[in-house]
């Protein structure tokens, strides 16, 4: 049986599935914020309501990860480039983006992630916060190219990190599986554009 993914996994009746189709979330409501400030309001409208919130990204994670019965929050409507910066290789993006829409806006600019995994759905908040592992023995996961985010706390706060403001928090956060709050933007650290040569062969085992 094919399972078929609708976009981001939200069915029509309100239920959330995972791109594998082994985890299902019934949440009392979808949220789905344009901007920082409207998911402030929304964390402390369910603060409020003593409500716990959830995000989802992409769905491509195995786990329960984003299964909940209160709030759900998806980041899709906030998938756009806040910065690219040739010379330096920073850009900052919104958290929702997908990586398959980003790459070529960074192609566009010179500019190019490490390292990426054998798939491009996720949205980079997601990806850097599962600890999407890329591909290659000698790289680091995509999250070890982060070196800014902006968080939205459980209270409402809004807290930027780098390597100098906030470091402690930015160490802990790059893979915080969504527990220290909601990613809004994240700046990567990019490499100049560059061509893979792929070499694909039969081999006797």
């Amino acid at each position: 049986m094919q399972f078929m993914w609708p976009k981001n996994g939200f069915q029509n009746d309100g239920t959330w599935t995972n791109w594998a189709g082994n985890q299902t979330a019934h949440p009392v409501r979808i949220e789905r914020p344009r901007n920082e400030m409207e998911i402030v309001n929304l964390v402390q409208a369910a603060a409020k309501e003593d409500r716990r919130v959830r995000v989802v990204g992409a769905g491509h994670s195995f786990t329960g990860l984003a299964v909940t019965d209160e709030v759900l929050v998806t980041l899709d409507d906030m998938d756009s480039v806040v910065s690219l910066d040739r010379d330096s290789g920073k850009a900052t993006v919104e958290s929702g983006i997908r990586l398959f829409n980003l790459n070529p806006l960074l192609a566009a600019a010179g500019l190019a992630m490490s390292n990426l995994g054998d798939i491009a759905y996720q949205s980079v908040a997601g990806a850097i916060s599962t600890s999407t592992h890329g591909t290659g023995l000698k790289f680091q996961s995509i999250a070890a190219g982060v070196i800014g985010l902006r968080i939205v706390t459980g209270d409402g706060s809004v807290i930027e990190c780098d390597e100098e403001k906030n470091p402690e928090i930015l160490h802990v956060a790059r893979v915080g599986l969504g527990a220290l709050g909601i990613i809004t933007e994240v700046t990567l650290q990019c490499v100049p554009a560059f061509n893979l040569h792929a070499v694909e062969e039969v081999l006797q085992i």
